[in-house]
């Protein structure tokens, strides 16, 4: 009797199923999160000091200094302004570019080479960077008396329109009216470029008609075409098409262009040129700032742009800012500058003294 009770136990418990459930422990997996702004910021120091070591350049001082204020503040750096090395000593874009790729930093957003020469590797090695979807949140680039060739511009300016750019300064680059021409090509249609300085870059009569195409089939509000040699023809053809046609431009910076009776391709003169103008100011409701000081314009065409001041006054279209040159009569200055808006934030404040 006790042998047949404990095989039946024995059955029951060996067979019997195990009812209760085994806990399913689920594995945590920490999700992987970015390392903080001062180790990028950091690994990218590094990997551009390395960069460079492998090259016949040296490190730009002022990316170099903000890049360590980045680690110092655990900050990004999205402002990257290349200079010369001590005592002028040559700086490569290519190895920024090749140590951006390296670390995959993709916070950029300013790029600014200032009076420091720019081979045509250095802008391929940009416009392929440009090119890539990481990094077309580029917003600013200036390059500033770089030696830019035609090449070199025409490499750049194929990166436009996949881009997001938003300003564009090739000012000291003797780029001429071909240049202008490439620019119009490549930025037709274009919707994200909002200011364009061309300035000092050896423009002449014909990209005047070239600027005011490149306005009508793009958004450029803010245009700088200061120190070239536009003249009365080519400012004129330029101002035309503005005062016809409803362009939203807020500036034009055409100082010193040779607006004179002096220049070989003045035929119509400072006084048909300030005509044109004036047309334009007393219907255009978008500029903010027309700056044509450095041009010896002459006292009959200032009065036409004292005119065309008053003529805005008379339509109730908001004051704008016209600067001219002092070379004229006193009395049309003054009124010129009476009727013209006031700069912004010309004069400091002064501080309100404490009372005692």
């Amino acid at each position: 009797m006790n042998v047949e009770f404990g095989k039946q136990w024995y059955q029951r418990r060996v067979r019997a199923p195990n009812t209760k459930k085994k806990k399913k422990t689920k594995s945590k997996i920490s999700p992987a999160l970015d390392p903080p702004p001062c180790i990028q910021v950091k690994s990218l120091l590094k990997a551009y000091q390395n960069t460079v070591l492998g090259h016949s350049t040296f490190v730009s001082p002022t990316i170099e200094e903000d890049l360590k204020h980045g680690i110092e503040k655990n900050q990004f750096v999205s402002k990257f302004v290349l200079s010369g090395g001590p005592q002028s000593k040559p700086v490569s874009l290519s190895c920024l570019v090749t140590a951006l790729r390296t670390v995959c930093y993709m916070k950029i957003r300013e790029i600014y080479c200032w009076r420091t020469p720019i081979s045509d590797s250095d802008i391929i090695d940009l416009a392929l960077l440009l090119e890539t979807p990481c990094w077309k949140n580029v917003l600013t680039i200036e390059l500033i008396d770089t030696g830019l060739s035609d090449f070199a511009l025409g490499r750049l300016s194929r990166t436009f329109p996949v881009g997001r750019l938003k300003k564009l300064v090739l000012d000291y680059n003797k780029i001429g009216d071909e240049g202008m021409a490439n620019l119009l090509v490549c930025l037709t249609g274009n919707t994200e470029l909002k200011h364009l300085s061309v300035n000092y870059c050896n423009l002449t009569i014909p990209s005047g008609a070239l600027l005011a195409e490149l306005l009508t089939k793009s958004t450029i509000i803010h245009l700088e075409v200061t120190g070239n040699e536009l003249q009365c023809d080519g400012t004129a053809q330029l101002i035309d098409v503005l005062g016809t046609q409803d362009i939203p431009l807020k500036s034009l910076l055409i100082a010193d262009n040779g607006i004179d009776s002096h220049g070989k391709g003045n035929q119509r003169g400072p006084f048909m040129t300030a005509k044109v103008i004036r047309r334009w100011l007393t219907c255009t409701q978008y500029l903010e700032l027309c700056d044509l000081r450095d041009n010896d314009i002459g006292d009959l065409a200032a009065r036409e742009l004292m005119d065309g001041l008053t003529d805005r006054v008379t339509a109730g279209l908001k004051n704008l800012q016209l600067l001219v040159t002092c070379r004229i009569d006193a009395t049309i200055y003054k009124t010129i500058q009476s009727l013209a808006k006031k700069s912004k934030g010309g004069g400091k404040k002064k501080k309100k003294r404490k009372k005692k």
